[in-house]
């Protein structure tokens, strides 16, 4: 038999058995299919009041008392929970390492709690339901030190801010091509961008500190002394926002002297990016999850 097909029987195997045990009995999934060596699960959620979808790997050899890291992977704009595991060769990858990945689903919702959509709240939906739901129902490790999260584009927006307004929950943090700083006046004027921010929190003219506070580039400060592992990375030849707006957040970073790791290098906005720089943010949060100290 292939080793791909018997890693899909034994994970089955594995979730049946987990989920009779647990997650049926306290009635949390409500449906949950193969999707290739992931899992596709729908959930109730009360935050946005609706039911949800999210992707995710279980990493092969689980045991009965076997917990693993849990990596958080965002992603962008106009895309869903299928977009990483359909655009990129992360469900392969994944393999290689024992930790959980979810994949949520977050709409165009830039990852932050809207005050004018009452639906759109999934900084909270992330944060308050998604990560307790993962480890009330699946075999993941529950501190801080086994907790990571990275995105790309808007999702490497919704990870750095996630982090940076949660940095007791995360041990490290990356974002490929992340758009970081919602106030520039490219971001605000780009067709992926003011729109559904505007949609969102209003016109950015009397909306300007509410930009600001769910912004990357101004919620710098909250990395210092937090000991969160940082790494932003971004390609020369990005047409959009991003190639700006990591420049800038790595000079703010720099300025206020938290240590991060940014990577400039040949490429632009697109899935070859991903694919080809993925196994280093995977060997990076790999790391940063089974450091000795817990931070």
């Amino acid at each position: 038999m292939p080793k791909k097909s018997a890693s899909i029987i034994l994970n089955i195997i594995f979730l049946l058995l987990l989920l009779s045990s647990i997650c049926f009995a306290q009635n949390d999934i409500l449906t949950m299919t193969p999707e290739k060596n992931l899992f596709v699960v729908a959930h109730q959620s009360k935050v946005l009041g609706r039911e949800k979808i999210f992707r995710l790997f279980l990493p092969e050899n689980g045991g009965d008392n076997s917990k693993f890291p849990v990596l958080y992977v965002l992603h962008g704009v106009l895309c869903h929970s299928e977009a990483w595991p359909e655009q990129t060769e992360i469900d392969d990858l994944a393999n290689d390492y024992q930790m959980i990945l979810v994949f949520p689903d977050g709409e165009n919702s830039w990852y932050l709690d809207s005050p004018i959509k009452p639906d759109m709240q999934y900084e909270s939906y992330i944060i308050k339901e998604l990560i307790p739901f993962i480890e009330r129902n699946f075999p993941a490790k529950t501190t801080r030190q086994y907790r990571a999260i990275m995105g790309a584009s808007m999702g490497g927006h919704g990870a750095i801010t996630l982090a940076a307004k949660y940095p007791d929950l995360f041990c490290s943090v990356s974002s490929f091509f992340g758009i970081l700083k919602l106030t520039d006046a490219s971001c605000i004027k780009s067709n992926l961008v003011g729109p559904y921010l505007t949609e969102l929190l209003g016109p950015y003219k009397k909306n300007r500190k509410l930009w600001q506070a769910n912004s990357a580039y101004d919620l710098a400060e909250n990395f210092i002394n937090k000991n969160i592992a940082l790494f932003i990375d971004w390609g020369i030849n990005d047409v959009t926002p991003a190639k700006q707006n990591n420049q800038d957040f790595h000079r703010r970073l720099s300025d206020l002297a938290i240590p991060h790791i940014r990577k400039e290098r040949y490429g632009g906005h697109t899935s070859d990016f991903l694919n080809t720089h993925l196994k280093e943010h995977l060997d990076f949060h790999w790391k940063n999850l089974n450091s000795k100290s817990d931070n």
